[in-house]
């Protein structure tokens, strides 16, 4: 349970550092330019109003509700399957610092969506894409994943196994089925 908490911390940390780093450089850089290491990667603060990296790079209109509860349905699924992993599995590190980065992304998404009306993106990869903490919090969930499943953890490889991600599946339409909550 204490690991819970740490992981709810960690969560909180990491929204406050994403919405206090974009309200102070909305404030104080919403005008600035300028080279972090160039060629590569600059500082360049960019409003983007498509509410989705998705409908961004698609060039796709969809109402900014629809996105709010796209991803408010994530983020309910989210929850859920590390609920239903840290009871089949137990409180793990591995379980607790992947929920905590993939949590804080969407959840920062929700905020941006809601409060800024978009996201306020201000790290610029080349001319490739410009991106913000939220997205580098889900780049860090991805990149973990991957490290453990390179490193064969034996967590990644039980949340990997077909049959616990069938059984959680079922767990949840058993339940909404019911109309248990």
């Amino acid at each position: 349970m204490f690991q819970s908490k740490k992981t709810w911390v960690l969560i909180a940390l990491l929204i406050a550092a994403d919405q206090g780093l974009k309200l102070y450089i909305n404030a104080n850089f919403l005008e600035t330019a300028f080279p972090i290491a160039a060629p590569v990667l600059y500082f360049k603060p960019v409003f983007n109003t498509d509410y989705s990296w998705f409908a961004s790079m698609l060039d796709l209109t969809a109402s900014k509700w629809l996105h709010v509860v796209v991803v408010g349905a994530v983020m309910a699924l989210i929850v859920l399957f590390y609920r239903f992993l840290n009871r089949r599995l137990g409180s793990t590190g591995t379980v607790n610092s992947l929920f905590a980065f993939l949590f804080s992304g969407a959840l920062c998404s929700l905020i941006d969506k809601i409060f800024w009306n978009g996201s306020l993106d201000f790290i610029q990869i080349s001319h490739l894409f410009i991106f913000d903490t939220k997205d580098a919090y889900i780049s860090v969930f991805i990149g973990l994943v991957l490290l453990y499943l390179v490193l064969k953890n034996k967590t990644i490889a039980e949340i990997g196994n077909r049959r616990l991600v069938q059984d959680f599946f079922k767990e949840l339409f058993s339940k909404k089925g019911k109309g248990a909550s």
